[in-house]
């Protein structure tokens, strides 16, 4: 069984309106070999009462009684992972049913990849479709421009086991822990993505104070990296286009358009994409609807 088994990477803090609809979207994959280490990291809302209900022996919940963030608790998954590939999930996201099963075909007839994303529907609170996130798929594209960083949006990824207990998430970023990761391990790593969305990617607020911090973090690890000429210029020229794109943040943001000209960045949703995505969040809200009333019969806050 561990030799095909998926483990689903989930942390969570403070996730009571979104994770029932998130660990729904777990329980009806097409493929069924999975099982789920959700961290309950520190939560002071429902999230306890609500992970509790789920019955599933594929379901592990892991309570800890002190936040420390998302890198911190993913590496706690992985080393506690038992399957041979690693997904990531984030608790306010909503995968679709296949996502699983076609990740995991195709990592078993492409072994030299390491790490596999997919499209994504970014979507709003009310399950309003904004656009596509525009995703790179073989890894010539994906590593194009390593001074930016890498289109491959991190709860879409499911990759080796080995990779991710060999390229652990730097404990102490609480921003941009994927794209530190993807920037140490691009140059010995195979990654890959498939183009149809599988998953709807949950879209909070844009601030430049959140970029920021992203930002920041991404400059310092070009900075790490710098070993010889070519990679001391790629670190000049990545300081120097996010400090660039840092200013037009704040600028952004003080004339109340930051938001807007972030989702023109969006790629459009056609038809068939919207129609596929409202079928998956009818489906992912009623579950969730009946979840809310097997809470209130048990009198738990939902």
């Amino acid at each position: 069984m561990a030799d095909t088994l998926i483990t689903v990477a989930m942390s969570v803090h403070n996730g009571a309106k979104t994770v029932k609809a998130a660990i729904h979207s777990v329980l009806w994959q097409t493929y069924p070999d999975w099982e789920l280490l959700v961290v309950n990291d520190a939560s002071t809302d429902a999230t306890g009462r609500i992970l509790r209900q789920f019955q599933d022996p594929r379901i592990q919940v892991i309570d800890e009684q002190q936040q420390k963030g998302l890198a911190v608790r993913l590496n706690h998954c992985v080393m506690q992972a038992r399957g041979r590939y690693i997904a990531r999930m984030d608790a306010d996201d909503i995968a679709y049913p296949d996502r699983f099963e076609r990740q995991f075909r195709y990592l078993e007839s492409h072994p030299e990849v390491d790490v596999l994303g997919h499209g994504a529907v970014l979507f709003t609170d009310a399950g309003r479709v904004l656009g596509v996130y525009p995703t790179a798929c073989t890894h010539e594209e994906i590593c194009r421009r390593p001074w930016w960083g890498f289109p491959l949006a991190h709860p879409t990824w499911m990759g080796k086991r080995l990779w991710f207990t060999h390229y652990r998430y730097d404990d102490a970023l609480t921003k941009g822990q994927d794209q530190d990761v993807l920037l140490r391990s691009y140059r010995t790593s195979r990654f890959a993505a498939l183009s149809d969305p599988l998953l709807g990617y949950r879209i909070e607020g844009i601030s430049a104070s959140k970029s920021w911090r992203g930002r920041v973090n991404y400059c310092r690890q070009l900075a790490r990296q710098t070993h010889d000429a070519s990679s001391a210029f790629t670190a000049m020229r990545g300081m120097l286009t996010h400090s660039l794109a840092l200013g037009r943040d704040v600028l952004l943001e003080t004339t109340g358009s930051l938001s807007q000209r972030s989702r023109q960045s969006f790629q459009p949703a056609n038809d068939q994409v919207r129609n596929q995505w409202q079928e998956i969040w009818r489906r992912a809200t009623s579950e969730e609807l009946l979840s809310s009333e097997l809470s209130s019969a048990l009198g738990l806050e939902s």
